[in-house]
């Protein structure tokens, strides 16, 4: 016991000595979400530039969305009521029109030609492309149209939406907490964060386990721990006291993402009585963690043992880590349809459950009996998959410097259950 608790109290030290695990754990995110969010902040400014360009030069900003159209097929008669024809300008040719946007009166124009029932095709012209910004316009043009075109007043509304009045009810149960729908950004954010920082924390911590092993192995410190240690104990230690890092690592993110949403409620537009995490969220989002954490420590921790250099065993990590990206890649599944078939599955499902599960939580309300087995196939599958590691934790494979491959490692799978019968 001893043993084992110098070598939790070694890779606590190492790990949280390194200055790369500070810098890790405190900008990485920084950096990604600012990415993220400074994307989003480039379009809103792409659509907000024609105005500022116009206020700044004294024109009035109703002018800057001023649009023309040239009705050479003569379909235009009327404007439904509240159109905003204001926004838009007739012109008898499109030489007129040219002339009017050369000197800056107008946003764009479009022609309308003699054929557009047959073909159904606007031409658009403007000083210069703006991908980001012309979609709107030829929208409200298009409407127009098809209010000309119908014989009915209603008919354009209905052939652009034909069920207009649809009244939803939800069987699964629903989440009272008032972050609103995935389609508002709180609930966009909140259930992305938990996600993110979950598949971030995982796949480093894990990796931890594989670079720890790796290092002792090159540099020969393991033959000098194997003669004070048993293998098992090297191994229990490792895991135990980087899973002690591991929640370090979580709760800072995870503290700091809270944090950052709770002062910044008038951003997401929630009222002061929103719970921003449901109830028990805190107990469950561990006990998912610890299990994930072993879950991903033993595969991880038994390449390193395999592997005669760290470069070798990362060759094995993707395929290792790609249960726990497929949530990433899915992740409108759970943001969308949190009950869904999709997510309910990768929740159930033991190598993505501590990924999908929590965020499945916080997206929405989950059934009591989903989580339970979810956390006890987890808590199986840790268990199992601990036992394993173990059994590649000898004398013989961490002295070892034989090349890890695909073939090796079968061998070494089949020739631990043929032990093991």
């Amino acid at each position: 016991m001893r043993n084992i608790l110098l070598v939790i109290k070694q890779e606590i030290a190492n790990t949280l000595g390194k200055p790369s695990f500070w810098i890790t754990t405190f900008l990485l995110p920084l950096v990604i979400m600012g990415f993220t969010v400074g994307s989003q902040l480039v379009v809103n400014r792409m659509f907000e530039a024609e105005d500022d360009s116009a206020l700044l030069n004294g024109a009035p900003q109703a002018q800057a969305v001023t649009i023309g159209y040239v009705d050479q097929a003569g379909l235009i008669q009327e404007f439904p009521q509240g159109f905003p024809s204001q926004m838009l300008q007739k012109f008898e040719s499109e030489a007129v029109a040219q002339a009017a946007l050369e000197r800056g009166e107008l946003q764009r124009y479009y022609i309308i030609p003699a054929d557009y029932t047959a073909t159904g095709e606007l031409l658009s012209v403007e000083p210069e492309l703006k991908p980001f910004t012309r979609f709107g316009t030829t929208d409200l043009l298009s409407n127009l149209l098809s209010y000309n075109l119908a014989i009915q007043a209603q008919t354009p509304a209905l052939l652009l939406d034909p069920l207009p009045t649809i009244n939803e009810r939800t069987l699964a149960p629903q989440d009272d907490r008032g972050l609103g729908g995935y389609d508002t950004f709180a609930g966009f954010i909140v259930p992305f964060a938990v996600l993110f920082i979950f598949f971030f924390v995982l796949t480093m911590t894990g990796g931890f386990m594989l670079q720890s092993v790796s290092r002792e192995k090159e540099n020969r410190v393991a033959e000098v721990l194997l003669l004070s240690l048993r293998p098992r104990d090297l191994m229990l230690g490792k895991i135990v006291g980087l899973g002690f890092v591991a929640l370090v690592q979580m709760g800072i993110w995870l503290g700091g993402s809270l944090l950052t949403l709770e002062r910044n409620r008038a951003l997401l537009d929630l009222a002061a009585d929103a719970v921003i995490l449901p109830p028990g969220f805190i107990g469950w989002a561990i006990a998912f963690f610890l299990l994930g954490f072993l879950v991903y420590a033993a595969m991880l921790g038994a390449i390193g043992a395999l592997a005669p250099t760290a470069r070798e065993g990362s060759q094995f990590t993707f395929i290792i880590l790609l249960p726990l990206m497929l949530p990433l890649w899915f992740q409108s599944a759970f943001i969308q349809a949190p009950n869904g078939a999709l997510a309910t599955f990768f929740s159930l499902f033991p190598l993505s459950a501590p990924m999908a599960m929590i965020t499945r939580m916080v997206s929405n309300a989950v059934p009591l009996w989903q989580v339970l087995l979810s956390l006890a196939l987890l808590a199986a599958t840790a268990y199992g998959l601990v036992v394993l590691a173990a059994r590649f934790f000898r004398a013989d494979t961490l002295l070892s410097d034989a090349t890890l491959d695909w073939k090796r490692l079968r061998g070494e799978l089949l020739n631990h259950k043929t032990r093991a019968a």
